[in-house]
């Protein structure tokens, strides 16, 4: 797909979403990666705790602050107009104090989606020619689309979030030819340095990892199932889509 890739020359346009189509995505993506549901991890020390409501017992008063309520209550309507305003001063805090519990929660509780693409930030999407769509946040790709076919995360998106896709593995024998952008064939999936889990289903789209090494180092499509693909043991099975290189 992206064998030969000039922004200058490939770009046509770039836009932002309406709400309407960037909660359809969001939807879509959901539904196609499941991953990204899952909670996004967060060091404990970073986590906000909750503020003080404010709705706590008052603690018991001293003889002289009682003493001092009841000389302030001689004081007359002056001293009630203090009063107000400090009632209204606490109902401001009040009302601060309950939005940062709800902050702090909402931090918490975010999950792998709200953390790459937060609900406040608005979806970019860039038009390729070859119908290809690029979508972005903050000017950052995410994700990419070939006509009405799957989201595929970038490659820099897949090496922070490793167990996004299912995982393939080629052997050493075959690194040379991914690097090439040539598509992966069934022996290098089946050999004794390659691995093809069972029941992904023809259209999967997966990490391609190598032997020997930590990171993916491409993206590709199953052209068939791994029952398929085990059976023939020979012909295409994965399909390149983007690559290290």
């Amino acid at each position: 797909m992206f064998k030969k890739f000039n922004p200058k020359e490939d770009v046509s346009s770039s836009t932002s979403l309406k709400s309407s189509v960037q909660r359809n995505i969001r939807s879509s993506l959901l539904t196609q990666i499941p991953f990204l549901t899952q909670p996004a991890y967060r060091d404990p020390s970073t986590v906000p705790t909750a503020a003080p409501t404010g709705n706590e017992a008052p603690p018991a008063a001293t003889p002289e602050v009682e003493e001092e309520s009841a000389g302030g209550k001689k004081g007359g309507k002056k001293g009630g107009k203090g009063k107000g305003k400090g009632g209204k001063g606490k109902d401001k805090e009040d009302k601060e104090s309950k939005e940062d519990k709800e902050d702090g929660e909402g931090e918490a509780n975010l999950t792998v989606i709200d953390e790459i693409w937060p609900k406040k930030e608005a979806l970019g999407l860039t038009k390729c020619h070859d119908r290809i769509s690029i979508f972005t946040v903050q000017t950052v790709p995410l994700f990419f689309q070939h006509f009405d076919g799957p989201f595929v995360p970038t490659l820099k998106l897949l090496h922070k979030y490793p167990e996004m896709l299912p995982h393939v593995q080629i052997d050493r024998g075959a690194i040379k030819f991914l690097l090439a952008g040539a598509n992966m064939m069934a022996p290098g999936l089946l050999s004794a340095g390659g691995k093809l889990p069972d029941g992904l289903p023809k259209d999967e789209i997966v990490a391609i990892h190598a032997e020997g090494k930590e990171h993916a180092c491409g993206i590709g499509k199953l052209v068939a199932s791994s029952e398929e693909i085990k059976k023939a043991g020979k012909g295409v099975a994965v399909e390149v889509i983007c690559w290290i290189g």
